[in-house]
């Protein structure tokens, strides 16, 4: 399942210049988290997020609870064949001091290795490790990643979608479109806040509208499942624009993404209609996850995506799938939602996962 941490611990072979010895002593391993408890003070921590499309690195000092980053660098994933490939390159033009890493990775993590899922990278996490000759490295999906960011964020870092009262102890639900569709759950607890991750952005498609019906239908003859990600996400973009035209009666139009955006904001009704589609399909989705969390302490919309349909989020339709839940609307009516603009919020997570797995020792 996605969101399961991976935190690996330096081997003894490395600390002792024996290649030949794979086994860590608890001894030695236990020395390392001392120096993993005071290493935030004296260094700082290189962070990295690989999502789908882009990938980001990062220099964080956490200071009173507060992340600060510096050197901060983003790339076209695509113009690297391999994660390790970028990261040479960060390393190589900032030349950064750290004393431990902490990456978010748009793919499955727990193991020794992650696949990346919309890129076709596959990182082997003790290599990097070695490669950064670092005592630890936190490994996570991405979005693991952003939920984590969402209760160290204010001002101009989040945009308020509709007003409410914050639970400062509640469970907060955080999802939304980028190349995929993240989702991630915040539990707040007496150690601090704990992330729990999933494949929720594959939940099924819940039409409502007779275009969302035919849509779906048309989606499903062609693919047979028809998932929120598929709908709203960069990764069945084109599919879903072709079958909104044919739906519509219109001959398909080969429009990008941003032209649809474009073109929506022109009053184009295909277009137009997509980008509503798109945000009641994510108001559909939050909805479900602050039910299933009782997420009295918010609702964070995060994705690339979600920033490009902010007006339409806000529309009464769209909102309506959020509020409108039968006998527990009243449930729904406090629940604050805001829209995660920040470029840096994986980052900051990032660092902030770090922390937690330091002070603590897990995630």
């Amino acid at each position: 399942m996605e969101g399961i941490a991976n935190t690996l611990p330096k081997r003894q072979d490395k600390m002792q210049g024996n290649p030949s010895t794979d086994s860590v002593e608890d001894s030695v391993a236990a020395d390392a988290m001392g120096s993993l408890r005071s290493c935030m003070q004296d260094g700082a921590i290189l962070v990295g997020d690989a999502g789908g499309t882009n990938v980001r690195f990062a220099l964080a000092r956490v200071s009173g609870g507060e992340v600060a980053l510096s050197d901060v660098w983003k790339r076209a994933g695509a113009d690297f064949e391999t994660f390790e490939a970028a990261l040479d390159v960060y390393l190589a033009e900032t030349k950064p001091d750290y004393a431990g890493a902490s990456f978010g990775f748009a793919g499955v993590t727990g193991g020794p290795r992650v696949e990346l899922l919309n890129r076709s990278w596959t990182v082997d996490l003790a290599a990097v490790r070695r490669r950064l000759s670092v005592d630890r490295l936190v490994a996570v999906n991405d979005f693991i990643a952003m939920a984590r960011s969402a209760p160290e964020l204010a001002g101009d870092q989040l945009r308020q979608i509709a007003p409410g009262e914050c639970d400062p102890k509640g469970s907060c639900a955080i999802g939304g479109p980028g190349t995929g569709f993240g989702v991630g759950l915040l539990r707040r607890v007496d150690a601090g806040w704990v992330v729990i991750g999933g494949e929720g952005g594959h939940q099924a498609f819940t039409p409502e509208t007779d275009i969302e019906w035919k849509l779906a239908e048309k989606l499903r003859s062609q693919h047979g499942y028809v998932s929120n990600e598929m709908v709203a996400g960069g990764v069945g973009y084109e599919d879903t624009r072709d079958a909104l035209f044919g739906v519509m009666g219109m001959k398909p139009a080969p429009l990008s993404q941003a032209e649809t955006i474009d073109a929506a904001y022109a009053g184009n009704p295909v277009s137009l209609e997509f980008c509503r589609l798109r945000a009641r399909t994510v108001m559909t989705a939050m909805g479900n996850m602050a039910l299933v969390s009782n997420a009295t302490g918010g609702v964070f919309i995060a994705g690339g995506v979600s920033q490009r349909l902010e007006p339409w989020l806000r529309e009464r339709a769209a909102l309506d799938r959020f509020y409108k839940r039968g006998p527990r609307a009243a449930l729904m009516k406090p629940i604050p939602i805001n829209l995660i603009v920040s470029e840096a919020a994986p980052l900051i997570g990032s660092a902030h996962l770090w922390r937690d797995e330091q002070l603590r020792g897990w995630l």
